[in-house]
């Protein structure tokens, strides 16, 4: 036991430190590559007095140190939801330990966010029905109501203060890639000024094949990169240590005096140049994003040894060779590195090549934040791939790769040089980072518990670096930064709309949601009255060939009943939100005479694990009150397909076959050409009432464009096109 407990332990050792070197080639290409543009985003002329070069370092060290090292590598990725990183994850964080749902704030017990089953206890094929499954509940709320669960405005703020930091992420993605590649390929210029021209046709097609690459995983993608980014680290370890070679004295900056003499002597300027120091750290946001991609030892590996140290060198030597010779500051980068052929150009393909990497930072974040946002019913449903057996976090979305494809490359082709992007870069990061420090200052209180005093001292501290930081990006709105701004609000906007109308449909539907022992009631005496009211408050089983439908009233009478035939045959309904009976059930029997004789509730749940075993996959429960009656829980591993085919079928009926042999219906060699399976699921739609407000209108029309022309939950189940019957309800708002 101790060998085998020492095997697992060395396996997750060595599993946590090969993500930590593919972390390398995912999560650090953005904050890796900034010593491209750094400098020459600070100093738009060259510096005339040394001690602007000594104080600019100064910050760059200081906010790595502050900003990324500490606060984001050893702080903000301990809030991670499941593995998760992100705004998303924070605010998927504070709701459950605050008692809320992140399911339209309606608490059930089977809105889970993460679920676990574990079969190791199944000995026997009669355990198939009575397996463990455990799970965490958003219902992990504290004894007494925080402040968050008792203030609806509460709630409300922090959800738009959560979308829009997630749609800031977004939106930066688009700037990323072009100002990544654009930056390394102008170094093509330097020795060759007669290819300028080709440096934007040049960019395109690298980001062209880029995106092209992701369809093949992070895992995949991270393993070849990794290497690639390794060596560009090692790179610029090695010209940040020949440049300071050149100027010792330069390591006097590390003092935080040149910071703070920094902000004295040039006053509004030095703050105004906080815009280019924040260049240095633009990065961190995608690092906490990217945590579902890898996991948090990785990282907290990975920064401090293999990061962390060759920004401080190459940093430094850059500035060690403006204190030599100002004028480099025209291409700070490029004009310090070796001018040998043979460097300058190793150099400059590691570079191009760093910079596509780069890019691949954000857009992996992108497709973390849309799965989270999707999870939380505030984004569309996108096909999600999972690329990964080993890490649910590794996913890849074909309908936004190929959106970002396009928007990057049309940013390309307007901003053209890398200087024209820096002006509008950094804005959205901004945002986002001061967004965080504020959700994670709540997280310290309600979720760690830890004494408000910590949560204040971390407030005031990382508040005021944010708030400086994003004071001075704020002056780049109207030089570009609006760009990335308005794509924000927009992205905003269209989630906000989507939650709103999703959480409608959800508390419709579950509103009108009954247990399984109020709808069907059995046989009943009908001696006296007290028993004709409570038989026919939903459906009564009258005999093995007729149901009763109850109008769902406290006193109905028989004369209100609507009597349905059963029929031979199977009924599949499904459930969207995972409740027990989906309203497409009560919808149906309301307007078709006929039930078939075997009616089956599936709820279809993904687990956390790369793949479910045959024990585990289903578990069916006979509802005994009635004959031919079932609920079933079918679950799959996150990167597994969701099937609900013929092969399904199959199984599903051996199993109830098993536990119900009373059941003559279901035959081993039952017969599916017949058209004897009904597969039922549900699409509601939202309506505007006649005396409802113009904006609500305008809401439903927008919400039911983006409904319609997004995927259905069910659309890659392999349902049989001729067997599914689609049940509409309109919900009026």
């Amino acid at each position: 036991m101790i060998d085998l407990e020492s095997g697992k332990k060395g396996s997750s050792i060595l599993l946590t430190l090969n993500l930590a070197f593919k972390s390398i080639g995912i999560i650090y290409g953005d904050i890796g590559t900034a010593p491209l543009i750094v400098y020459t985003g600070i100093f738009s002329d060259p510096p005339t007095d040394p001690q602007d070069v000594f104080g600019a370092l100064s910050l760059i060290v200081w906010a790595l140190t502050i900003v990324v090292l500490v606060k984001y590598v050893f702080i903000v990725l301990r809030a991670d939801d499941n593995g998760e990183g992100g705004t998303f994850a924070l605010y998927s964080l504070l709701s459950r330990h605050s008692g809320l749902s992140v399911r339209g704030n309606v608490n059930f017990d089977d809105d889970l966010t993460i679920s676990k089953h574990n079969s190791e206890n199944v000995n026997s094929e009669d355990d198939l029905t009575s397996t463990k499954h455990d799970s965490i509940s958003t219902n992990d709320s504290q004894e007494s109501p925080n402040f968050i669960k008792r203030s609806i405005v509460v709630q409300n703020i922090l959800l738009a203060v959560v979308l829009f930091g997630s749609s800031l992420v977004m939106s930066d993605g688009l700037l990323t890639p072009p100002i990544s590649v654009i930056s390394a390929v102008e170094g093509i210029a330097v020795p060759a000024p007669s290819s300028t021209p080709a440096i934007v046709p040049i960019s395109c097609v690298i980001l062209f094949v880029l995106f092209l690459s992701q369809q093949f995983g992070t895992g995949k993608v991270g393993s070849l990169f990794s290497p690639i980014i390794f060596l560009w680290f090692i790179a610029i370890t090695s010209i940040g240590i020949w440049n300071i070679s050149q100027f010792p004295e330069i390591f006097k900056a590390y003092n935080p005096y040149y910071a703070f003499n920094y902000f004295a002597r040039r006053k509004d300027a030095g703050f105004t140049d906080l815009g280019g120091i924040f260049l240095a750290v633009t990065g961190s946001e995608a690092l906490f994003a990217d945590l579902g991609h890898f996991n948090r030892e990785a990282i907290q590996i990975s920064f401090p040894f293999l990061v962390y140290i060759p920004l401080i060198l190459v940093y430094t030597g850059q500035a060690a060779r403006l204190i030599l010779d100002p004028t480099l500051i025209a291409n700070t980068f490029w004009l310090t590195t070796p001018s040998e052929p043979g460097i300058y150009w190793l150099v400059f393909i590691l570079a191009v090549l760093a910079t596509i990497i780069s890019s691949q930072a954000m857009i992996s974040a992108t497709f973390s934040i849309i799965y989270q946002s999707m999870q939380l019913d505030c984004f569309p449903r996108v096909k999600v791939v999972h690329t990964s057996d080993k890490v649910e976090g590794q996913i890849y979305i074909p309908e936004v790769n190929y959106i970002l494809m396009v928007l990057v490359i049309i940013i390309c082709v307007i901003f053209q040089h890398s200087k024209n992007m820096v002006v509008a870069y950094g804005v959205a990061v901004a945002f986002v980072m001061t967004i965080t420090t504020v959700l994670l200052t709540i997280v310290i209180f309600v979720v760690w518990r830890l004494p408000i005093i910590v949560s204040i001292i971390f407030f005031c501290i990382y508040f005021t670096v944010d708030a400086s930081f994003l004071g001075a990006i704020l002056r780049k709105v109207a030089s570009g930064g609006w760009l990335t701004l308005c794509i924000a609000i927009l992205l905003t906007i269209m989630m906000r709309i989507w939650r709103w109308g999703t959480v409608r449909v959800i508390r419709h539907e579950r509103s009108r949601i009954f247990e399984l022992n109020k709808i069907f009631k059995g046989e009943k005496d009908f001696s006296n009255d007290n028993n004709i009211e409570n038989a026919f408050h939903g459906i009564t089983l009258e005999n093995s060939n007729e149901i009763i439908l109850g109008n769902g009233n406290e006193n109905v009478s028989t004369d209100n009943d609507i009597h349905l035939s059963r029929s031979p045959g199977i009924g599949l309904f499904y459930s969207d939100i995972g409740a027990k009976i989906p309203l497409s059930f009560t919808q149906f029997v309301k307007h078709f005479p006929i039930m078939p004789q075997n009616i089956i509730f599936i709820n279809i749940q993904t687990v956390a694990e790369p793949k479910v075993g045959d024990y585990d996959r289903l578990e069916v429960k006979k509802v005994n009150i009635c004959e031919g009656i079932y609920q079933v829980t079918v679950r799959y591993g996150y990167s597994e397909q969701v099937s609900q085919g013929k092969e399904f079928l199959l199984q599903l009926i051996e199993l109830i076959r098993k536990i119900d042999p009373t059941n003559k219906n279901l035959t081993h060699d039952f017969n599916f050409e017949d058209g004897f399976v009904t597969y039922v699921v549900g699409q509601q739609s939202l309506c505007s009432k006649p005396n409802s407000p113009w904006w609500v209108k305008i809401l439903v029309s927008i919400y039911m464009f983006i409904y319609f022309n997004t995927r259905k939950f069910y659309s890659n189940w392999g349902l049989p096109v001729e067997s599914t019957v689609v049940v509409g309800v309109n919900i009026p708002i």
